[in-house]
């Protein structure tokens, strides 16, 4: 069994190294994010099999908010869909691993990052496999900022209507958004209330806690849900380092050297085992 506490801070030292690498990125949103993704990929969740990135039955997995790209790529590349070496590239010129993720990179299913696109991409995905007769799911993680585009209402409605029991919708609901709190800039409360009325079965669960994250997101694929299911991840931005956590301005902040040696010291991990991830 998989330590995925362990696995997950691994990861965040990871994710720093590859921002450290390529002076870019954003490290709060990944950090939200990553428990989500370290759940569902190495918390026997999604089907998958890097060898075979193409396979039509795989379990779709598309991270809605682009800019978390740090995570769902360090997750991807633990996961053996590419080396470390690739990784390492991160934003350098003639690289195919930006700053957002697109399908040239093995595991990646859509190209995300404009927001609001990938809850839609997801239905998409979703009547695929039912007008196929194929029984893989598909798990879309969008932010709470990001709830404010009025594509992701469009495509409730669409999961709704065409009662898409086979999608798993999680907001990865941070409180934050680039421009500061989500709820001063554009308030989504009554949150749930108002999914619960698009017709999902609305799960507020803590979006670090593993046994929560892994009972939820588990669903049998040969006996699906009776409603869409709707996940509301409640998740600290930064998570992990106090340094960063629930600052506004770290949003898409690059850390000089001495703030990166604070955000390493705070992940646990010494100048020289920091240079050798």
């Amino acid at each position: 069994m998989i330590d995925l506490q362990a696995k997950a801070l691994d990861l965040r030292r990871k994710i720093v190294k590859t921002c450290y690498l390529g002076r870019a990125g954003h490290i709060p949103p990944s950090f939200s994010a990553l428990d989500i993704m370290t759940a569902l990929y190495f918390g026997g969740i999604l089907k998958y099999d890097p060898k075979k990135p193409g396979d039509e039955n795989r379990d779709r997995f598309i991270l809605s908010k682009g800019h978390a790209a740090l995570a769902l790529y360090n997750v991807l590349c633990e996961a053996g869909f590419f080396p470390r070496s690739e990784l390492n590239t991160f934003c350098k010129p003639g690289t195919i691993y930006g700053a957002h993720p697109t399908p040239h990179i093995k595991g990646v299913e859509a190209a995300t990052g404009a927001l609001g696109h990938g809850l839609c991409f997801g239905v998409g995905e979703a009547l695929s496999a039912r007008m196929k007769g194929k029984n893989w799911l598909t798990y879309v993680v969008t932010g709470d900022g990001e709830c404010q585009e009025g594509s992701n209402w469009e495509a409730a409605m669409a999961i709704s209507k065409f009662h898409l029991t086979n999608l798993i919708w999680i907001i990865d609901r941070n409180k934050w958004q680039a421009g500061g709190k989500v709820s001063e800039v554009m308030d989504l409360e009554p949150f749930a209330d108002k999914l619960k009325a698009f017709g999902f079965d609305v799960k507020d669960i803590d979006g670090h806690d593993y046994d929560q994250l892994i009972e939820t997101l588990k669903i049998d694929r040969n006996n699906l849900p009776s409603k869409p299911v709707a996940v509301i991840a409640n998740t600290h931005k930064g998570k992990g380092v106090p340094f960063i956590e629930d600052k506004k301005e770290w949003h898409s902040k690059i850390p000089s050297n001495d703030e990166f040696a604070v955000i390493i010291e705070q992940l646990g991990l010494t100048k020289e085992e920091f240079e050798a991830l």
